[in-house]
């Protein structure tokens, strides 16, 4: 599933032939693309191949996500996909380096998982267990995080600074509690027994 959410007043003449009446709607002629407009938001999802209509559902009660989560490279779309009892935030790249492998076993514990894609490239996911706006956004910041310290280890890697894992650890974390403090404070939602309680 790909999710993206537009400002109503970047669509333009575009705009006027939209239903604005807060539920699910074709997207023009594209398959398995949706739209729903909630205020001034346009929010589209695209389903992938082999995905479920119904899948459509998790989304009823997305309510537009805040803009201070969603800048940094979180503009375009959002793919999201479910595996056994989780979801994760996946696709997203970042730079390979030599040493890599050392911040993926300190990202592994915080849900990331890393794949190596061949020439200069790594895959990412984030794994989260509730689909809830709360969870969301934080795996939004989570993965924003990882990406800013990724660059930064891959730059001091080219320089031969090395770092240690608990260092990396310590990095990440950082990085995503300074992220969360930019968006500010989320509305709890209430939590199943069992769920995932925090990331650290």
């Amino acid at each position: 599933m790909r999710y993206q959410q537009t400002p109503i007043s970047r669509l333009s003449k575009a705009a006027k032939y939209l239903e604005a009446d807060g539920g699910w709607h074709p997207f023009a002629d594209e398959p398995g693309v949706y739209y729903r407009v909630r205020g001034k938001i346009v929010q589209r999802v695209r389903l992938e191949a082999g995905e479920r209509e119904d899948l459509l559902r998790l989304y009823d009660d997305l309510d537009p996500l805040p803009s201070r989560a969603m800048r940094e490279g979180f503009r375009e779309e959002l793919r999201f996909a479910t595996e056994d009892d989780h979801y994760l935030l996946t696709g997203m790249l970042v730079r390979a380096y030599v040493g890599w492998d050392l911040l993926a076993a300190a990202a592994e514990p915080l849900g990331i998982r890393l794949v190596f894609m061949g020439g200069n490239s790594l895959q990412c996911a984030v794994v989260f267990r509730e689909w809830t706006p709360e969870e969301i956004i934080r795996t939004l910041v989570l993965a924003r995080a990882f990406a800013k310290v990724a660059a930064l280890l891959a730059a001091d890697a080219r320089e031969g600074v090395p770092h240690i894992r608990s260092e990396i650890t310590g990095l990440l974390r950082s990085a995503f509690e300074m992220g969360m403090e930019e968006v500010g404070p989320l509305k709890r939602a209430k939590r199943k027994r069992g769920t995932q309680e925090s990331l650290f």
